[in-house]
């Protein structure tokens, strides 16, 4: 028997289970969105949207997990490179043009420049996305990628800001179900920097508006 009554047998089943368990859940979501891939696109990031959102909740009911301590204006983790589908950046740019607010199109193209590795080369005023306001808030909270929102942080968010050097102290929430859900996506979709694709996405809007 392992110390505290644990079965190292007992530990390899379940472990086993888990990954079965895992699987299954990736692989349902790869067919599940191979063939969701033509549907429209503003409607199927809202719906994965809708979805991340239902898995988190479902994730902060479990016991034993602390209480996100991320909060409006504590925008460390919005100055660092994010990955999003073209889904999610044609939906950005739908909202900012129903909301009557252009978007910072030299920024973009400057920000476009760089990789996730390069990223923090670009002047500080650079590095932050282009949808954070004066005020350290999400001008476009409702419909953030899904990449923001499974970024959820418990320990004190101090310890994100790069300045301080103290990235080995940042705990998080880690929902396995919603690391599938978007490992599938990226094997269906791909994934792009932000800058990137919302250029491309402006560049399609110009002659092709998606529909609401």
């Amino acid at each position: 028997m392992a110390e505290g009554g644990d079965d190292p047998q007992d530990r390899a089943a379940r472990r086993l289970r888990q990954i079965a368990y895992l699987r299954g859940l990736y692989e349902g979501h790869v067919r599940r969105f191979r063939a969701a891939a033509a549907e429209e696109p503003l409607a199927l990031a809202r719906a994965a949207h809708a979805e991340m959102d239902a898995l988190l909740e479902d994730n902060r009911r479990l016991p034993g997990f602390e209480a996100v301590s991320c909060r409006r204006g504590c925008s460390h983790c919005c100055n660092g490179p994010v990955e999003i589908r073209v889904q999610e950046a044609a939906l950005l740019v739908d909202h900012q043009r129903a909301a009557g607010r252009p978007l910072d199109i030299e920024r973009l193209e400057r920000q476009s420049c760089h990789s996730v590795e390069s990223w923090r080369e670009q002047p500080a005023v650079d590095q932050a996305c282009v949808f954070l306001d004066a005020n350290g808030a999400c001008a476009v909270y409702e419909v953030r990628p899904n990449t923001c929102r499974k970024l959820l942080v418990t320990s004190d968010p101090r310890h994100c800001d790069i300045g301080r050097g103290e990235y080995e102290r940042i705990e998080r929430r880690f929902c396995w179900e919603a690391e599938m859900m978007e490992s599938a996506a990226l094997e269906v979709f791909g994934l792009q920097l932000m800058p990137k694709a919302l250029l491309a996405a402006l560049r399609e809007g110009q002659n092709d508006a998606p529909a609401r």
